[in-house]
């Protein structure tokens, strides 16, 4: 049996559990009275269901039917730090050592930080379940695929005069090298600005952590002076750091930053995600039958 195993970060989908899902994050820790009322602001936008959930399940489904026409395989999802917990699912499903596990944490762009984060508690269920099942650990998406994904997203949105912006979420470098996620997050943006014609485009990260000096740059309110420099009177952002609608889109880049920019006399628009599209299907498919073969 080939396990998948597609793993996220989490989120709950009543307001009351924010402050349990906050503490979980915080490892029992007291939670900083600005991630409180951050975070209960970003939920209460949206009714404290984020739409991450309903898309990443769709995700997991598409997934399971266009898998199980070829192979024998099951499709689960494993979030850190909200329902369905990973060691749960583990657990659950309890792959033995004659099956395959490919896991994937649905982020684009590859980072040893992100993977150790998910890998050890990971091997850790793994460990307390069976007796080691082959394990494939898919480390973000390869610049060619999000070029597949995401130049048509650009094309359908750009408009002339437009400040096309790539965006991602930052991380936090003073915990280790982020290297490689930010050389990706580059190629990416050059690569997908060359297929969809974009001759000028500008990069930048956002939400970057209130703790710590040192994260990922530059941020994309250093950026919009730039933008303004230049005399555009548009901004499009296209947050390909993202895979599916997050709260984090919403409120940081589209509420916080958009604000932003439209103080500035600018106008900002924001392309839409791949989300469970078609075409986002299908490079995770590849994807996992690649490891598979």
């Amino acid at each position: 049996m080939n396990f998948v195993i597609l793993m996220a970060y989490g989120s709950p989908t009543r307001m009351e559990d924010v402050p349990s899902y906050l503490s979980g994050i915080y490892e029992g820790k007291p939670v900083p009275e600005y991630a409180m009322k951050e975070n209960m602001e970003k939920y209460s936008m949206v009714g404290g269901v984020s739409p991450s959930n309903a898309i990443v399940d769709k995700i997991v489904n598409k997934m399971q039917i266009r898998l199980s026409c070829e192979h024998e395989f099951k499709v689960v999802l494993g979030n850190k730090h909200w329902k369905p917990w990973l060691e749960s699912v583990i657990r659950e499903i309890r792959p033995g050592s004659g099956d395959t596990v490919i896991a994937f944490p649905l982020f684009p762009f590859p980072s040893e930080n992100v993977k150790n984060s998910y890998l050890e508690p990971l091997e850790a269920a793994l460990r307390a379940v069976t007796s080691s099942p082959k394990l494939k650990f898919i480390n973000g998406l390869t610049t060619e695929a999000l070029v597949r994904i995401w130049s048509p997203i650009v094309a359908g949105s750009y408009k002339d005069g437009d400040a096309v912006l790539f965006d991602a979420h930052s991380l936090p470098i003073f915990r280790g090298n982020e290297d490689q996620y930010n050389s990706a997050f580059m190629a990416a943006s050059r690569a997908i600005a060359e297929e969809s014609g974009i001759q000028e485009y500008f990069v930048g990260y956002q939400s970057r952590g209130k703790y710590g000096s040192r994260w990922l740059g530059p941020s994309v309110y250093d950026v919009l002076e730039r933008i303004r420099d230049r005399g555009y009177e548009s901004v499009l952002a296209v947050p390909i750091g993202f895979l599916y609608e997050h709260l984090e889109i919403l409120y940081d880049l589209d509420l916080e930053f958009g604000g932003k920019v439209k103080e500035s006399g600018i106008n900002y628009h924001r392309t839409g995600l791949p989300d469970d599209s078609d075409r986002m299907v299908d490079e995770l498919v590849s994807l996992v039958k690649r490891e598979v073969a």
